[in-house]
This record gives C-alpha cells, structure tokens and sequence, in this order.
C-alpha cells in the first residue's frame, strides 16, 4: 500500500506539472492571436515563473520513498519546498522585469491562470478532497 501511494502522489504531481505546461502552451498562443509576439513571449515567460518553481517544490515533496517517510521528514520536505520554491519565484520575477523585455499583463496574467489552475487540476485529478 505505501508504495502505491507513493506512486500515485509522485504521478499525480507529474501530471499537474504536464496539464499546466499545456495550459502555458494555451495562454501563450491565446495572447499570440489577441495581441501578437510580445505577449505570447511574455506569458510564456509568467508560465515558466510560476512552472519552474512549482516543478522544483514537486520533485522535492515527491523525491523520498515511501519507506523512508516519517511526520518530520514529511514536514521537512514541505518546509524546504516552499523555501525553495519562494526563492526561485522570486528570483525568476527579478530576471524577468531586470533583463527580459516582457509585457506586464500578460507574463501576471497568465502566472495567475496557473496559479489558480494549480488548485483546480489538484481537486479535479485527486479526487479524495
């Protein structure tokens, strides 16, 4: 059992991770038909700061085996995610308005879509909430 739940949390995080990729994909070529090149490049680039860091915080959370779970690893792993995952959006947004020509709305625009996103494919896929 606890091995197939492992698999299940680990694939379940994967496959967020690829509905939201496609979701990227979506925003970008949406912007790309409304206002042209510049937006798509940008809300690619609101994507990959939202996407990176989030793929970052799975790999963490979902990296230990099953055996070796414990509440304070469990904890641990968490803790660590977040951090890491808060450095890298930070990080990401400060590379993005200091050296990338991005257009605001659409880089906040379609950060936010994943953002929100991110709860809408977790409840839908992980259906035990």
């Amino acid at each position: 059992m606890g091995q197939n739940r492992q698999l299940s949390v680990q694939a379940l995080a994967w496959v967020v991770l690829i509905y939201q990729l496609v979701l990227i994909a979506v925003c970008a070529f949406a912007w790309y038909l409304g206002k042209g090149g510049a937006a798509a490049y940008s809300a690619l680039v609101g994507g990959g700061i939202y996407w990176v860091p989030q793929m970052l915080f799975s790999w963490i959370g979902t990296s230990r085996k099953a055996e070796e779970l414990n509440v304070g690893l469990v904890l641990w792993d968490v803790y660590c995610g977040a951090g890491i995952k808060l450095v890298a959006t930070l990080a990401l947004f400060l590379i993005a308005f200091k050296w990338l020509a991005v257009v605001h709305l659409p880089l906040f625009v379609t950060y936010g879509v994943l953002l929100c996103s991110q709860w809408i494919i977790s409840l839908t896929l992980n259906n035990r909430y």
